[in-house]
């Protein structure tokens, strides 16, 4: 997950309502129904480029059939070549030892040769011009066969050196078609997570859409005239027990392998999946995805502690207890435990387990204060470590 946009704004009860400056803008229900229109254009871009990325595979996949396929056909041609030489040359053989036979001297005077008995069975000497006439063009027509033949063999010699450079060619241009493919996958698969993410945020924005619309809230009101989040001062642990697995910043990738892989969060395992997970304070949800393909079924909540705004998330879940907009205390059940065999759509988890997320500021979201929409900044910026605000320790078994 790149990016993901959730346009929600809450402000404690007993805060004041900061007014902004555009009526049509990001915190307000026509300004969430003009980014959802953004977003739905945004998606159709996203599937065209998939598509004729689609396309371009399938055209370098069929590339590398075809070109294996004249390989195929060219490697034939050349055991055929080679069986045609093989023949020519026994050809030859027997064709120049008729030639020597016509020619030797030692064979015409040892008198063991069949046209030597030719020649001299003639019954006159217009016969025997005639008989040894014959002879003489047996021979040129030998001679002449030989000449054929060699030109032949020639020819299926420079015919086998050119398919074999052509089998070269074509190896490479395999081997550059597998290269494109591979890219192409590598780009396929990347503009498909971006359309899941889109796809997560058009559905989690028209819930939210929804739930304003619900609730009353006018086209151009302000959403934080409609809303407000409850205050804490404090979190608490988001599992009854469990133990850390794994910790909070870089660190090798469970799933991939890569090595000084970022982890903007704190892994809590030691629960079957089932296990009920709660709200780490009182707060509102702010945004929910199911079945991403990495971190599968999520929950967002806004928090507001003693003035300062923060943001939890609970990753691999297996099922969502809550709603966008309910507001929530510490004892919410927000989901229960994933991440085992029972998320199958969960591409980025190895076991049951917890992936809690403490950011600061309102992720997803516009308002006057500290909210931001990007989920890169929501990672890498603004997330801080459950281990030192909670003070968790290596396991435990009461919240």
């Amino acid at each position: 997950m790149k990016r993901i946009k959730i346009l929600l704004v809450f402000l404690l009860a007993f805060l004041a309502i900061t007014p902004v400056a555009s009526a049509a803008s990001a915190d307000t229900l026509a300004g969430l129904r003009k980014e959802l229109n953004a977003l739905k254009a945004k998606k159709s871009d996203a599937d065209r480029k998939t598509a004729q990325t689609r396309t371009e595979i399938n055209n370098a996949k069929a590339g590398v059939f075809n070109s294996q396929e004249e390989i195929k056909k060219n490697q034939n041609l050349i055991d055929e070549a080679k069986i045609e030489i093989e023949a020519l040359n026994i050809e030859i053989a027997k064709t120049e030892e008729n030639i020597k036979k016509l020619m030797s001297a030692e064979q015409l005077i040892s008198g063991d040769n069949i046209y030597l008995d030719y020649v001299f069975n003639a019954e006159s000497y217009a016969d025997l011009v005639y008989r040894y006439a014959i002879i003489e063009q047996v021979a040129t027509h030998n001679k002449e066969q030989i000449e054929s033949f060699e030109e032949k063999i020639d020819y299926n010699k420079k015919l086998q050196t050119e398919l074999a450079e052509k089998e070269i060619e074509l190896n490479k241009k395999i081997l550059e078609l597998e290269k494109n493919i591979a890219s192409l996958g590598s780009k396929y698969s990347e503009i498909t997570e971006i359309t899941m993410d889109i796809k997560d945020e058009i559905s989690s924005t028209q819930e939210l859409i929804n739930y304003l619309v619900k609730i009353g809230c006018k086209e151009n009101e302000n959403i934080t005239s409609c809303m407000t989040v409850h205050g804490d001062i404090g979190f608490s642990r988001p599992l009854i027990s469990g133990r850390i697995t794994s910790r909070f910043g870089y660190r090798t990738h469970p799933v991939t392998g890569a090595r000084q892989s970022w982890h903007g969060a704190v892994d809590i395992g030691g629960n079957p999946e089932g296990t009920n997970v709660y709200s780490s304070a009182n707060g509102t949800v702010g945004k929910i995805v199911t079945k991403s393909k990495c971190g599968g079924n999520q929950v967002y909540v806004h928090h507001n502690i003693a003035g300062v705004l923060y943001t939890t998330a609970y990753f691999h879940l297996l099922d969502i207890k809550v709603t966008i907009g309910q507001s929530v205390t510490r004892n919410t059940v927000v989901g229960t435990i994933g991440g085992g065999r029972r998320t199958p759509w969960d591409g980025c988890s190895t076991g049951p387990h917890l992936h809690f997320v403490i950011a600061k500021g309102w992720y997803g979201t516009s308002c006057s204060g500290d909210c931001y929409s990007s989920y890169t900044t929501f990672d890498r910026v603004k997330a801080i470590d459950p281990v030192k605000v909670l003070n968790l320790p290596n396991s435990w078994t009461r919240r």
